[in-house]
């Protein structure tokens, strides 16, 4: 991709799912990407979300230094991870974010799933000390978005059961038919997207920056 090795000017997008990298920044002394995603959910995903199928959200976050005369050299790797299922019962979304130190949180309608999950803001990938002033690098963004596989169920439902309560009290977890229902339905397949940030040097990002003379 083309652009100058300066502090980017527009966000960059990939594929259908509309997978948008806003330009790099700093703040604090730190390196910064903004990133979201437009179209994360085909219709048919969406029905199938809305009827109590999981999906597994996961993103990953690179930071890469160009090098001339060989590979790209990967600098910083980040990943964060988003089991979403649908509560019938409350009509909301339930999304569990993180591994060991896991956290639950909700968002009641799509729309706002959407904006809180899709719409990724200032996440730090290095501190501009950290790097070399004048080489060139570039920040990358993944996204994957799974329906639940058979293998996923039995996590899944142990967290719904230890969560989520029915209006009555009782406990319960995901209904296995329905992942035969669902399952067989066309249009369920993994979606993922790939972009870059335009090219970059830390001292003229640095020197960009409101309020700084350099670096």
């Amino acid at each position: 991709m083309g652009g100058s090795p300066g502090a980017p000017a527009v966000a960059r997008a990939a594929s259908d799912m509309g997978l948008f990298i806003d330009p790099v920044e700093t703040a604090a002394g730190v390196i910064t990407v903004s990133y979201r995603v437009e179209r994360p959910f085909t219709p048919r995903l969406t029905e199938t979300l809305l009827q109590g199928m999981p999906a597994t959200v996961t993103y990953e976050v690179g930071l890469w230094k160009r090098k001339a005369f060989w590979f790209d050299k990967l600098i910083t790797a980040l990943k964060s991870e988003h089991k979403v299922v649908f509560d019938p019962w409350r009509k909301a979304f339930r999304i569990r974010s993180g591994g060991a130190s896991a956290r639950t949180w909700g968002a009641a309608s799509l729309d706002s799933l959407l904006a809180s999950l899709f719409v990724v803001r200032h996440v730090p990938v290095a501190l501009v000390t950290a790097l070399e002033p004048d080489a060139t690098y570039y920040v990358t963004v993944r996204v994957l978005i799974r329906p639940v596989t058979e293998e996923d169920l039995g996590e899944i439902e142990d967290w719904l059961s230890g969560e989520v309560k029915e209006p009555e009290g009782a406990a319960r977890g995901l209904p296995r038919y329905l992942f035969g229902i669902t399952a067989n339905l066309t249009g369920l397949g993994d979606r993922t997207a790939v972009e870059k940030s335009d090219p970059f040097t830390p001292a003229r990002l640095l020197s960009a920056a409101p309020g700084v003379g350099g670096l």
